[in-house]
């Protein structure tokens, strides 16, 4: 990503850059993955993070895409504002209560109903209007039962358009969970002959077309990230996230840096200050184990994560490092993954936490 760096007044606070010719790209990739199935875009929780209105534009307008989940009737209605267009098809995870309902019909949305008494609650406030239906395969989180599934069928006024479930396993390509899944959703999903079929969120289309079905719903790998348990050379990354270097100071062999002294220079050690912590989303865990880009190599953090500041050790980098630098905490420097991975957590948490104050920039 060959990116300017932003203005001086935006230069003394954290930003991420977002690439969204990467995203995409992404979602073409993901597509020539399954081809004989529609590929929907997933932009729940503000498009993981990145921003729902720049990114569903870019999908609907560059790659054609026409099916989007939300989990909130709300995120639907901002999202149908957004494409100013009537064809897109948007589903609702979370589905209906009788309070949303009303909403669904004013922004066209189409709901995912997860119990029976969903399904009574649609059909009795929207007959004949149709919905998705999420069959619980297994996951047991979020979805109508096997036992349910009879009794969904037989109610008159329904109209289900698309059968789905979600593979519980789907980070572990050989999971033996992913065929048992599988099956299972086959054998539910025939209570519903007419209805269109999908299993698979990134993950599920990555393995192979077994899962592809009818219509795929990739979530993180359309921003950039791994749905597996290692990372995918596949997927491009999508956000680059930069911190601008506040201070610069040496510090004495035994000096401390940081809350609770828990980093201790072996040798005169040169520290850098930059403007992010974990008020910006970055995870306390990173402490002492998640790196930063800049000066052209990696440096460590340096004690603990603050609020608003993170120290790195310049130790072994050569240029000199001055106050308006600015270091990449993830990237193609840093991946998203491998960023993740040294905090503690994963590639959707890593998103999806970065916080308010780090301004967007958009680039494509």
């Amino acid at each position: 990503m060959d990116l300017e760096q932003p203005s001086a007044e935006h230069a003394a606070r954290p930003w991420v850059d977002i690439d969204l010719a990467a995203l995409c790209a992404n979602y073409a990739m993901i597509r020539a993955q399954a081809p004989a199935a529609e590929t929907a875009a997933v932009v729940k929780c503000n498009a993981y993070g990145l921003g729902m209105e720049p990114v569903a534009t870019a999908l609907a307008e560059r790659e054609k895409c026409r099916t989007f989940f939300v989990a909130y009737a709300q995120e639907g209605a901002a999202l149908r504002n957004l494409l100013n267009s009537a064809d897109a098809k948007i589903y609702v995870f979370n589905g209906p209560t009788a309070e949303t309902t009303p909403l669904y019909e004013r922004a066209a949305l189409t709901p995912v109903l997860n119990s029976l008494e969903q399904a009574k609650t649609w059909v009795r406030l929207r007959p004949g209007a149709p919905a998705a239906l999420h069959i619980d395969t297994g996951m047991n989180r979020l979805g109508a039962p096997a036992s349910e599934i009879t009794e969904i069928a037989a109610l008159q006024g329904l109209s289900i358009e698309l059968t789905m479930s979600h593979l519980a396993c789907s980070s572990d390509p050989a999971n033996p969970m992913n065929d048992a899944q599988r099956e299972k959703f086959l054998e539910l999903a025939a209570a519903f002959p007419n209805a269109r079929k999908s299993l698979a969120a990134s993950g599920g289309t990555l393995i192979d077309a077994r899962f592809h079905f009818d219509l795929v719903r990739p979530g993180i790998a359309l921003y950039g990230g791994s749905p597996f348990d290692v990372d995918d050379a596949r997927i491009k990354p999508v956000a680059r996230l930069c911190a601008p270097v506040i201070q610069v100071r040496t510090i004495a062999a035994g000096e401390a840096v940081g809350y609770s002294a828990t980093f201790a220079a072996r040798t005169q050690t040169r520290i850098a200050t930059v403007a992010l912590g974990y008020g910006d989303g970055i995870p306390r865990a990173g402490s002492g184990r998640a790196e930063a880009f800049i000066a052209g190599g990696r440096a460590r953090i340096a004690g603990r994560v603050s609020m608003d500041l993170i120290s790195l050790d310049l130790a072994g980098l050569t240029p000199d490092v001055q106050a308006g630098d600015y270091a990449v905490f993830l990237g193609e420097e840093v991946s998203l993954f491998e960023a993740a991975a040294a905090c503690g957590t994963f590639p959707y948490e890593m998103l999806t936490s970065l916080g308010r104050r780090i301004e967007r920039r958009y680039f494509s």
